[in-house]
């Protein structure tokens, strides 16, 4: 009798044992071994459900972030700098929000290529260039809000070098596109051209034309703001890939181009005195879609316009800031001002657009959109 009752208890802790065993099998036990202690990023996976859990419940809610997305997120939260700071201009950035493919296709049909206009009123004013081209709807834009406490500084770097940027062009011509005036250097050979190198540059880049961006008044005007001040002008060198064969077979390549940004500050101790001696050309395309040729006798070189490449910059990816808005552009954007006067700036001011005087001809700051942002 004695020996049925522990033969009883012995079958009852049996499956008592089994029951209690039986739900851990589906567990997700960590280890612990010593690639886990020697590699404590793969901790964060260490619990992770195979990828056919969550589809099982995909009707119940979003599937969770994924580790990147997770990262993402708490580094935009932990930096204020990835959001604009309150400011008229920031919640045109909200409106660049591009429509989906296909209720644009319905909704409208794209206007003609180039119809684009920076006054905010107009149908294709910057906050609807999309409508211009779907590629300035992207997320990759700019300009952006340039600030040197959320930018990484570059400590280890190879120095950016202008070559050729005393030579001399055979002529130069000065265009008013309707949009900025512009200025194409014509080189007698391909040697003579100013190349770009170094720095954020893994190539040479060569020099293609330069154009301007200015304000009404001298308290507005420059594409990028540089810790939350704008200038009254910037100048956009423009250079291409020398692995392409032109500027126009560049622009569509992801590595094709890169442009130096300049600040532009007023020196006011001579209001009347001609700092940029050639600004006195501007008089001469003062109508719209109006061009004029320089001749060699009155060229320049690039030197004359921005000195040394001797400054402090930003580097970042981004686009072109007008329409196709094409996002191939390394963007190298110096933080030493260049100086221009009252007189010189009036000259910008005189030139007419299709629409009226040609100011204000800048975009609004874009969303960074977790881009990184460096300072050499």
């Amino acid at each position: 009798m004695q020996l049925l009752k522990w033969h009883g208890q012995l079958i009852l802790l049996n499956f008592l044992m089994f029951m209690s065993w039986r739900p851990c099998r589906g567990l997700n036990v960590p280890s612990y071994d010593s690639n886990y202690r020697a590699n404590p990023t793969r901790r964060s996976a260490v619990f992770a459900q195979p990828s056919s859990y969550y589809d099982q419940y995909a009707a119940a809610g979003p599937k969770p972030l994924t580790a990147d997305q997770r990262r993402a997120k708490l580094t935009a939260l932990s930096n204020p700098d990835f959001y604009f700071p309150d400011d008229p201009e920031a919640d045109l950035a909200e409106a660049n929000e591009p429509e989906p493919a296909l209720e644009r296709q319905r909704a409208r049909p794209a206007p003609a290529a180039g119809s684009f206009s920076y006054n905010e009123k107009d149908k294709n004013g910057p906050s609807h260039w999309y409508r211009v081209d779907a590629r300035c709807g992207g997320r990759y834009q700019s300009p952006i809000l340039l600030n040197t406490s959320s930018a990484l500084l570059v400590n280890r770097k190879r120095p950016l070098r202008l070559d050729g940027q005393t030579n001399l062009p055979q002529t130069i011509l000065l265009q008013n596109d309707g949009h900025s005036a512009k200025f194409t250097y014509n080189w007698r050979t391909g040697a003579d051209r100013p190349v770009l190198r170094g720095g954020p540059l893994k190539t040479k880049y060569l020099f293609d034309q330069f154009h301007f961006h200015w304000g009404v008044n001298s308290t507005v005007g420059s594409e990028h703001v540089y810790d939350y001040q704008r200038y009254p002008m910037e100048i956009h060198l423009v250079f291409y890939n020398g692995l392409y064969e032109s500027f126009a077979a560049a622009r569509e390549q992801v590595d094709g181009i890169a442009v130096v940004g300049l600040f532009y500050e007023i020196y006011d101790h001579a209001v009347d005195e001609q700092l940029n001696t050639w600004t006195r050309f501007l008089r001469n395309v003062v109508e719209p879609n109006s061009q004029h040729t320089i001749e060699f006798i009155d060229t320049f070189p690039l030197y004359e316009v921005i000195g040394d490449v001797e400054w402090p910059y930003f580097s970042y990816e981004g686009s072109l800031t007008t329409p196709p808005c094409l996002e191939t552009v390394t963007w190298i954007v110096a933080t030493k001002p260049l100086l221009v006067t009252e007189k010189e700036m009036k000259q910008f001011r005189r030139l007419q657009s299709p629409t009226g005087l040609m100011v204000n001809n800048y975009r609004p700051v874009q969303k960074l959109n977790h881009r990184r942002v460096f300072l050499y």
